[in-house]
């Protein structure tokens, strides 16, 4: 019924920026991964970056690491829970606000961020070398202007 816009949409999708860009993301995430699994980290799914990502030193609220990864509240919290469990962070009430959950990374969290630093150098080194170090760059440099919000989409 609908056969051709679905064969459009679908010979569209593969040069759709959008999704060469979460493409890429999704591979350099699997490959890190899958690193990380083999160096001991068996329970860390894409799901957990986030956390890893946007916490801060000191900790974060719930709250805060769920609106700087666009997720409602209740996503985070499950998210958080699972690697509570895994014991990669610990949550307390906030010193500031006893209403809010506070979430720190633990030793085993910490070790978890060193060995993603560690890996991320190492596929970023391999990009380098089959790109060549300037193409990397300038696509670190494009990206960043993307994700800052300077670009505009018309």
């Amino acid at each position: 019924m609908f056969e051709d816009e679905i064969t459009r949409f679908s010979e569209s999708a593969a040069d759709d920026l959008g999704m060469l860009l979460m493409d890429a993301a999704s591979t350099v995430v699997a490959a890190t991964i899958d690193r990380l699994s083999a160096g001991g980290h068996t329970r860390i799914r894409p799901g957990h970056v986030p956390v890893f990502a946007r916490i801060d030193p000191e900790g974060t609220t719930i709250s805060t690491l769920a609106s700087r990864a666009g997720v409602s509240r209740q996503a985070m919290s499950v998210v958080v829970r699972e690697l509570e469990e895994h014991g990669y962070v610990q949550t307390a009430p906030d010193a500031h606000d006893r209403r809010a959950t506070r979430v720190e990374l633990t030793a085993r969290g910490a070790a978890l961020c060193r060995d993603a630093t560690r890996i991320s150098g190492e596929i970023a080194a391999g990009v380098a070398a089959e790109l060549g170090p300037g193409r990397v760059a300038e696509l670190r440099a494009t990206l960043r202007h993307l994700t800052a919000g300077t670009a505009a989409p018309a």
